[in-house]
């Protein structure tokens, strides 16, 4: 059964390098457990007090207090709460162009999920109970978001070296994050991202889905979304100028796909005051 402390569903996603969707704490009872699941955002978990084991690929990582665990996006994981001494703990819930970048410096990757530090930081945890106690207030958050990801890297136990050597298939995430970014305004396609990666169409879909949870097609139109939302809030563009900013020469079509995502026409999304 799942006993929740605190959980708020803050989301903040209108940045493209790092997007904060959950924030939430728990006091976990003896052997609390949670999974096997799949999520499609990358889940990080820090622990205050207590102890458990995270379960990956078949592995066991055991964490303790002070110590940090990432549960990588779309990937089977669970983990477990000692039956002695129980974790209490922070989670957040992120996504963005910049997240597995950093987590990837703070030495917490797929095959090393925890983070272990080089000595106590203190300064971590008084992150998370910032972005707690202050989840709407959202340049609060993401200010501690940043700085917390700063403190990991800085305390990571990982050797810099180590910490920074691409896993398979980083690169060409960076490189499609990298050509959407720069070229989202334009009538891209993907076969044309994959040619700049000198890669196969399918073979891109299969690395990028592997280490995002997302596939380019599905990345591209989240990300022309969000720039729609921010011209949409922040300028008085027309919905057809602000189809023509984020990549669509029609705007019926974009119209349609934006009403899909976000259950409301552009025009009604502006009146609302999102």
């Amino acid at each position: 059964m799942r006993t929740f402390d605190e959980v708020y569903w803050v989301n903040y996603h209108n940045y493209e390098d790092l997007q904060l969707y959950e924030v939430g704490c728990q006091k976990c009872p003896p052997s609390y457990g949670y999974g096997p699941i799949i999520r499609d955002k990358y889940i990080l978990h820090y622990v205050f007090e207590g102890k458990g084991t995270l379960y990956i690929d078949n592995k066991e990582f055991p964490v303790k207090e002070k110590q940090a665990f990432v549960l990588p996006a779309n990937i089977l994981t669970y983990y477990e709460a000692s039956g002695e001494n129980p974790w209490n703990y922070a989670w957040i819930q992120i996504a963005g162009l910049k997240a597995v970048e950093l987590l990837q410096k703070a030495g917490m990757t797929r095959r090393h999920p925890v983070f272990v530090p080089v000595e106590s930081c203190d300064e971590i945890g008084e992150c998370l109970t910032d972005i707690l106690r202050n989840h709407e207030k959202e340049y609060i958050c993401m200010g501690n978001l940043y700085r917390m990801f700063q403190l990991l890297i800085d305390y990571s136990s990982h050797k810099p070296e180590e910490a920074e050597k691409p896993e398979p298939g980083l690169r060409y995430i960076q490189i499609v994050m990298d050509y959407i970014a720069n070229k989202y305004s334009e009538p891209i396609r993907i076969k044309e991202i994959a040619d700049a990666c000198g890669l196969e169409r399918s073979y891109l879909s299969k690395v990028f889905k592997y280490g995002t949870g997302q596939t380019p097609q599905e990345y591209l139109l989240q990300f022309r979304m969000n720039k729609a939302k921010q011209l949409l809030k922040n300028t008085d563009l027309s919905v057809q100028h602000v189809s023509y900013s984020v990549g669509y020469n029609d705007p019926f079509s974009f119209s349609k796909l934006f009403k899909r995502e976000t259950g409301m026409s552009p025009t009604q999304w502006r009146k609302e005051g999102q």
